[in-house]
């Protein structure tokens, strides 16, 4: 990897290339230098009035100006360096041009990277630390020195802002294989620690999925063009399962936030292992945009999407993640759930283990919060199994699920005002200033979603239509499978669909693409809740009728409470 990468929009930092131990080399470097002349262009571009008064200054004179104003005050480098004084003589105007590269360099996203090494993997985590507190601290300092050496005096307010990088990052190379077919995914860097300064915000070139991923015949990884110094590897856990996944470096934000949604694995977990999901996010080839194929012969489903600007978006990693994991899991004889699940352990110590089934914003994770914030008087503990997708499997006679999530993807306007900022030092925010604007949260631990968890109750999210029932049970089977086999809802901008849409069991990611396989396991699982004398039915959240937004899942939240507790209605 080289010792520097930038583009508009991240630069990228291999810190055992780059000479960044002091400020004196950041300043007289290679990287510091493209940093600035790309800044100087995008003024020039946006005809900023800043290139008006420092018209004719070239970027070597800032550069040179900055060298000297580290070390000396602004009189003596105006008395020691006449070729400055054409710029020096503009002081206000230099001085606003430095406030807003330093603002410009902090609103790229910056990213570090370091080796590892296979043998003592974990042993480089305190130099991850210290580098990147280092890196910060020198960039301010820098910045800190220049800018009072412009401004005359020293500021009397120091904001100890994340300056250096957003996330740094620990690579081992890795084989797994030597199968002709991943030959080109051999080599790439697996990320074995990350370290990420919040608040880490995303700005990623789109805001919503659209469309299915596609089952092909043929595997293509033989003909893929695969960089691999363009490609960082992370292995996570989606559920039981072992995902290898490939991020291009131009989604790299997305590959940061990962961590904060899927279980990362140690390096000697994996070291000795053939993955079960492998995810290239990022290829270049849109021939096979959006697709997977299951490969028989090493018995590993793989997936691919590739670089187009509509695809840098979080949505498109993880979905394609848990669509292999679903399509696997369906090969398995289980049952992949679109939903929540939540054990709630009630002030009498009964624990209530709840699903609700839904697509993307039906307002089962909506309900659930409020059902968390509104029960506190009822409720000793809630813990979440699953916030989007888990599996019903057999224990016995007896149907369980797990999760597959330690986190949740979830939009910001349908939290409860304020939650996601309480929880900003771990929290990821995505396009914050959009529609369907987004935030990663970590919520619960592996070790727990992946017990056994009884089922108690199921519940199809109904977001659509205008009734105060809250809840209500179905008696008869072929009508319940009707309703969630049907998977209606109003989508709420969440993906690019739009109005009242159907979706066959609430999950276009494994059940629709083998539908075939998928219907008798819905019976036979829907039989075995009802020969349980499991509780099945349709939860009420409208939150996606005008005025109920935020009050439409609490009301559907008091009528669970009330079920749970046989508290008055």
């Amino acid at each position: 990897m080289k010792k520097f990468h930038l583009t508009d929009h991240y630069a990228l930092i291999n810190f055992d290339a780059s000479a960044c131990d002091s400020e004196v080399k950041i300043v007289s470097s290679k990287p510091f230098e493209t940093v600035l002349t790309q800044f100087v262009k995008r003024l020039r571009k946006d005809k900023h009035p800043l290139m008006t008064v420092l018209k004719g200054i070239r970027t070597t004179m800032i550069l040179d100006a900055y060298r000297h104003l580290l070390i000396w005050n602004y009189d003596d480098v105006l008395k020691r360096n006449p070729g400055l004084v054409v710029l020096l003589r503009q002081r206000d105007a230099f001085y606003r041009f430095t406030e807003s590269f330093y603002d410009y360099w902090r609103r790229i996203e910056r990213f570090g990277v370091m080796a590892g090494h296979k043998a003592h993997a974990g042993q480089k985590a305190p130099d991850l630390i210290q580098t990147s507190d280092a890196f910060n601290s020198r960039v301010l300092y820098l910045y800190r020195t220049i800018t009072q050496n412009i401004l005359g005096h020293d500021f009397q307010v120091y904001r100890q802002l994340p300056a250096g990088v957003n996330a740094n990052l620990i690579l081992v190379p890795h084989r797994w294989s030597y199968a002709e077919d991943y030959a080109s995914l051999q080599g790439v860097g697996f990320i074995t620690h990350a370290l990420t300064r919040p608040p880490f915000l995303i700005y990623s070139k789109s805001n919503t999925r659209s469309g299915l991923f596609t089952e092909i015949k043929e595997n293509p990884m033989r003909t893929l063009a695969i960089n691999k110094l363009h490609y960082i590897a992370y292995p996570v856990k989606i559920g039981p399962l072992l995902a290898f996944v490939y991020i291009h470096r131009d989604f790299l934000h997305h590959g940061i936030a990962l961590a904060n949604l899927f279980e990362p694995e140690t390096y000697d977990n994996i070291k000795n292992r053939k993955p079960d999901l492998i995810y290239v996010y990022g290829i270049r080839e849109d021939k096979y945009d959006c697709t997977w194929h299951h490969d028989t012969q090493e018995d590993v489903y793989v997936g691919f999407v590739s670089r187009k600007d509509q695809n840098d978006y979080f949505g498109y990693l993880k979905k394609m993640l848990l669509t292999l994991h679903n399509v696997y899991m369906i090969d398995k004889g289980r049952l992949p759930i679109h939903g929540a699940m939540v054990s709630v352990l009630l002030k009498n110590d009964e624990t209530k283990n709840i699903v609700v089934i839904g697509d993307s914003g039906a307002g089962k994770s909506e309900t659930l919060e409020a059902l968390r914030l509104i029960g506190r008087e009822y409720i000793k503990e809630m813990r979440i199994i699953f916030d989007d997708m888990g599996t019903f499997y057999y224990k016995g006679k007896q149907v369980v699920a797990n999760g597959t999530e330690i986190g949740a993807f979830v939009r910001l306007d349908d939290l409860d005002a304020g939650y996601a900022y309480q929880e900003m030092d771990r929290a990821v925010f995505m396009n914050t200033d959009q529609i369907n604007a987004r935030v990663v949260l970590p919520v619960t631990l592996y070790d727990f979603i992946m017990k056994d968890h009884k089922v108690d109750l199921l519940l199809y999210a109904n977001n659509y239509e205008e009734t105060e029932a809250g809840v209500r049970f179905f008696e008869d089977i072929d009508e319940a499978l009707k309703v969630f086999r049907k998977g209606q809802r109003f989508a709420k901008g969440t993906t690019s669909e739009e109005g009242l849409v159907k979706s066959y069991f609430a999950n276009p990611f494994g059940p629709i693409q083998r539908k075939a396989q998928t219907e008798p396991l819905l019976e036979d699982y829907f039989k075995a809740l009802y020969q349980q004398k499991t509780p099945v039915g349709e939860l009420y959240t409208r939150l996606a009728v005008p005025g109920f937004e935020m009050d439409g899942p609490k009301h559907a939240a008091r009528k669970l409470l009330a079920l749970l507790t046989e508290t008055p209605k």
